[in-house]
């Protein structure tokens, strides 16, 4: 992820983007509709930029780790956590997973429009993984595969994935240790005169062979 400049100037004003508001509310409801959430479970946000996705889910569940490689995007997501009164549910945290560990085990992992920024996305699936307690659910929506780079087309500085291939995507994470991959579409945005599908994967953490003594 090296483009934490361009979204630390740009996290102040990001949710002012209807676009973004629209998209995250169309995640959230594809994820409550693919998650069976209760308010016992423990969640990280990975890439949760201004943590919009984190608050409209917050009464769904117990607590949530918002993290985010962007010290701007953290900044705002605990300014918009403190107005939203959750201080006691959710907390923001200055972290990228590919490098970054982070303490505890989890029940949920959810994840918007993030992994299109991550280069070693093996290395964070496996990262992911580590966090969930067995049995623990994922939830990802990103960008269906745009071959031909139109959604970033305006980011001279963009050198992430142009969207994903959904099968290649569901080998990665059968790989990082995920089974019952499945994916639903969640929402479309609109860029241009195109629409982009946008996704929403889920998948569940297989318990670790036991190691014979």
């Amino acid at each position: 992820m090296h483009e934490h400049k361009g979204f630390d100037d740009e996290a102040a004003t990001w949710d002012d983007d209807p676009g973004h508001e629209e998209r995250q509310l169309a995640v959230a409801r594809a994820i409550e509709e693919a998650v069976s959430l209760s308010p016992r479970m423990s969640v990280v946000d990975v890439g949760g930029g201004t943590g919009r996705l984190s608050i409209l889910l917050a009464d769904r569940v117990g607590s949530v780790v918002v993290t985010d490689p962007s010290s701007g995007m953290v900044q705002v997501a605990r300014e918009r956590i403190e107005a939203a009164g959750l201080g006691d549910r959710l907390r923001a945290v200055q972290a990228d997973l590919t490098v970054n560990r982070l303490g505890g085990a989890y029940d949920v992992v959810w994840s918007s429009m993030a992994l299109h920024h991550v280069h070693d996305l093996d290395g964070l699936l496996r990262s992911v993984a580590g966090l969930l307690v067995d049995g623990g659910r994922l939830a990802i929506a990103d960008l269906d595969e745009d071959a031909d780079g139109a959604f970033h087309a305006g980011k001279a500085d963009f050198d992430g994935h142009h969207g994903f291939d959904r099968q290649h995507l569901g080998e990665q994470l059968a790989r990082a240790g995920f089974a019952d991959v499945s994916f639903v579409d969640a929402t479309t945005i609109l860029k241009g005169d195109r629409e982009f599908g946008v996704f929403l994967c889920t998948a569940t953490k297989v318990p670790e062979p036991a190691e014979n003594h």
